[in-house]
């Protein structure tokens, strides 16, 4: 018979198919049949009833069938006849043990309507009633259209259990969703919050554990955490957490009902410590243009003070040797001046152009070098330049950041935990949040935090000017994370689509404002006394120990060279 109508049929179910094709299948059994009810008994215990499998079954409900397990997102129909007419019931439960819920979800009677008839045309484009080969379908309510999710959203105050991390401190049990100490499992009470809603939203009871972990596998293989409670069904939901390819394999991630991040956050290193910035004021071609002007009135002063001194000498005039002239230019450079000067117009016009010229450049440059002097470095803006850098690293003392440094193996993070963050054969540096905003304050020292209570202790802790110059990168490089739950859960449509509607009502949002902090900012009006340090004069402390050097050797090379001429005349004499 289903042949002749062109209906593709099978006498066996096959378990083997696909779970997408399975979408197009109906699986239709008849009541009347002997040994029917021990056959959907035995479909019911191999898993046949859940989604996505569609079944129709004929005949009346009755009490045999009451272990069946009907999940709440199944799609099982009796077709009931009455008279003529056959009414489609709808069954399922909302769990497992609980009663099985029987609903009218459409009636189908014969074709015995004049569809000719502009009023009941008008029916059947409403969607109210659906012509068929040789009958009709009437909705009941118009439910026949909504999917199931749509159709199921009462859960009749049945027990669902959320799972909600803790590791700042037990008092968060007490304060999840009434503002109290927000620097505490911000991500937790951001999770439980919109579950909360959500609950709200289904007619269901509220239920919480409580945990230390989000989840990850022991030495043995087991779960832990948030997982653990999952994959138990001791839990429906749990807190916000990060994806992992092992994770996708045990649950399945719902929904993102907020936002978190966990980076380095450190403070911009002064660019002295980075920089040599005695050579930044001018660009390279400012350098040469100064060494060519430099050069030409060394070569000029040369010409001059040989020519004065064929005109005549003074004890204060220059010899027009080389030493002289160089030793007036050194004068000029460093605007020290020098005793000895040109005695003719030509000379002094050479030198005070020189004076004067390098005067200015002095300004331009003693100017740059102040505002150099406290500029910040930009230069670490990446993992290799945080790995290159002179910063400490630190990370929060909590298992994720253990789990996660320890598990990426690419070569510029594992360089990263290996010599700065676990160096071997010393105590790893993991800190409390208070400890690691604190060093993160003081400059130097880049700290691995989840952002949003690392961020709301410096909004609290630090001065206006400290804000200015917090930089962030990303180490494990992850998206938002989604609030996780059981594998194929009969109530993981019904979940989605309430967090779609808590997120598009914009009450996701309010919550995220209520509880989430950004990046501090400073008001860019605050200026502070700032001390200058033996780090930021390095290069000058350093070149005043190199010319210490070189002006000793020079002292040993002349009492060498006067020791030699000295014996060279007692031998001339002899």
């Amino acid at each position: 018979m289903l042949s002749k109508e062109n209906v593709f049929s099978s006498l066996s179910l096959q378990p083997n198919i696909s779970e997408n094709f399975l979408h197009h299948i109906l699986i239709l059994a008849d009541l009347s049949c002997p040994g029917a009810n021990e056959f959907l008994l035995q479909a019911s215990d191999q898993g046949y009833f859940k989604s996505p499998y569609k079944w129709l079954i004929i005949g009346e409900y009755n009490h045999n069938l009451k272990d069946l397990d009907l999940p709440l997102n199944s799609d099982v129909v009796f077709a009931q006849p009455r008279g003529d007419e056959y009414h489609l019931i709808e069954a399922y439960k909302i769990a497992e043990y609980s009663e099985v819920i029987l609903s009218l979800r459409a009636v189908w009677r014969p074709a015995r309507y004049d569809f000719k008839n502009s009023t009941l045309v008008e029916i059947v484009k409403q969607n109210k009633i659906v012509k068929s080969a040789y009958g009709v379908m009437e909705d009941y309510r118009g439910v026949r259209m909504l999917p199931v999710s749509a159709r199921r959203r009462d859960l009749r105050k049945h027990n669902l259990t959320m799972a909600n991390v803790i590791t700042d401190s037990n008092e968060t049990r007490q304060h999840l969703d009434d503002r109290l100490n927000l620097h505490q499992d911000s991500i937790t009470k951001m999770s439980y919050v919109v579950a909360k809603i959500c609950f709200d939203m289904l007619n269901a009871t509220e239920n919480r554990i409580f945990t230390h972990t989000w989840g990850y596998k022991d030495k043995n293989g087991n779960w832990q955490g948030i997982i653990d409670h999952l994959l138990k069904k001791k839990a429906d939901l749990g807190t916000l957490t990060i994806f992992t390819q092992e994770r996708m394999k045990a649950i399945d991630y719902i929904a993102m009902v907020g936002s978190t991040a966990v980076r380095f956050v450190f403070r911009e290193p002064p660019l002295a410590l980075l920089e040599n910035i005695f050579t930044l004021p001018f660009t390279s071609a400012v350098w040469i243009a100064i060494g060519i002007c430099v050069l030409g009135c060394a070569v000029f002063l040369y010409i001059t003070s040989k020519w004065e001194a064929t005109v005549g000498m003074h004890p204060l005039q220059l010899s027009g040797s080389w030493a002289d002239v160089l030793i007036l230019i050194i004068g000029a450079v460093l605007q020290q001046g020098c005793t000895l000067e040109p005695r003719y117009a030509a000379g002094r016009c050479v030198t005070l152009l020189l004076f004067v010229s390098l005067t200015v450049l002095f300004a331009a440059y003693s100017a740059n070098i102040v505002v150099l002097l406290r500029a910040p470095s930009s230069s670490v803006r990446s993992l290799p330049d945080l790995l290159n850098s002179p910063l400490k690293l630190g990370a929060s003392d909590f298992e994720y950041n253990r789990y996660f440094f320890k598990k990426l193996n690419d070569p510029i993070r594992k360089a990263i935990y290996s010599k700065k963050i676990a160096p071997s054969g010393k105590k790893p540096n993991f800190y409390s949040m208070k400890e690691g905003v604190e060093k993160i304050r003081k400059g130097l020292f880049a700290f691995h935090m989840e952002l949003n209570p690392g961020y709301r202790l410096i909004q609290e802790t630090y001065q206006e000017e400290e804000k200015c110059d917090l930089v962030e990168i990303d180490y494990i490089n992850e998206i938002d994370p989604w609030l996780p739950g059981q594998k194929r859960s009969p109530y993981k449509d019904l979940f989605k689509i309430s967090f779609i509607k808590i997120r598009e009502s914009g009450v996701q949002s309010c919550v995220h404002r209520r509880l989430h902090v950004g990046r501090p900012r400073c008001s860019g009006s605050v200026s502070t006394f700032s001390s200058v340090g033996i780090t930021d004069m390095y290069p000058a402390l350093q070149a005043t120990l190199y010319g210490a050097v070189m002006s000793v050797a020079v002292l040993m090379m002349e009492k060498v060279h006067y020791k030699l001429v000295q014996m060279k005349k007692k031998k001339e004499e002899i």
